[in-house]
């Protein structure tokens, strides 16, 4: 039996996470229900009744390292920390000891909720138009322990 049993269907449900994730134009693909659906990817996602407001993606890259993709928010939910709070569930939900995401340099919101969430620039690349910032962290269960203890 479900722990949880939703009001929506998933069909639905990841049909609103591609539109709301294409709608911001910035990939190179389009995702779609389908390639949501049968993907390895996880997401979190904050609702308001049945409406996706906003998620976040996570990829397991490996056994230490997940990648955080694809936050955000729709418009009309804007300004109201939903950006952050994505960001913080994302990281306490990933089941690896390093987080990671890449955020435009000219998303200074993203950048701002990254560093306030306790991510650090550690790269940046050249992308299209403008540099690609890399964030990455250790997660943390409690403030000054790691997953595996008290390792620096």
């Amino acid at each position: 039996m479900n722990k949880f049993n939703l009001t929506i269907d998933t069909d639905n449900l990841a049909d609103q996470i591609a539109v709301l994730i294409n709608s911001g134009q910035q990939l190179r693909y389009h995702l779609t229900k389908q390639s949501i659906l049968n993907g390895h990817t996880r997401y979190v996602i904050e609702m308001d009744k049945k409406k996706v407001i906003g998620i976040i993606a996570l990829e397991q890259e490996n056994a230490k390292v997940t990648e955080m993709k694809f936050l955000c928010v729709h418009p009309d939910y804007r300004r109201q920390g939903l950006g952050k709070k994505l960001l913080e569930v994302g990281i306490k939900n990933a089941t690896t000891e390093f987080v990671y995401g890449t955020v435009r340099s000219d998303n200074e919101v993203n950048i701002r909720n990254n560093l306030r969430v306790g991510m650090k620039p550690v790269g940046k690349y050249c992308g299209r138009g403008c540099y690609i910032v890399i964030f990455a962290r250790r997660r943390t269960n409690n403030v000054g322990h790691s997953v595996h203890g008290n390792r620096p």
